[in-house]
């Protein structure tokens, strides 16, 4: 694996950082889709599930035949739900304004492993 393709998943982790440690009255309350219900729950899944994908990336890019790609899906998929615990707590001690939620852990699960049975469903199909 190049370090080159991990690029865009260390920006997108910054990015999602960033994103979850704002203080909760600099979240942007106007916002017509904001007020679906749960859409936070939506955000979570997708925040996580394309955190994932990108390190999952760099194995894509590995030998087709790699039987270690399946081990670091999971390993990727598990660690992003550690972070998304992590965060959570980081939220409910840290950040001014944002609270924990049991559901957003599940979300942020959820989306980690939607983006491990994405890949491993690719690895499948690479198989010779």
């Amino acid at each position: 694996m190049k370090k080159l393709h991990f690029l865009p998943a260390f920006i997108f982790l910054g990015i999602s950082l960033f994103l979850l440690t704002l203080p909760g009255s600099s979240v942007p309350s106007g916002w017509f889709f904001i007020h679906i219900p749960q859409f936070d729950k939506i955000v979570h899944i997708g925040m996580f599930g394309m955190l994932c994908i990108l390190f999952h990336y760099p194995a894509f890019q590995s030998t087709l035949t790699n039987p270690q790609k399946i081990g670091w899906y999971w390993l990727v998929s598990v660690l992003g739900s550690l972070y998304g615990v992590a965060m959570e707590f980081v939220q409910r001690d840290l950040v001014a304004n944002r609270s924990f939620e049991g559901a957003d852990i599940l979300a942020d699960m959820v989306g980690c492993l939607g983006a491990l049975a994405i890949s491993a469903s690719f690895f499948r199909q690479e198989r010779p």
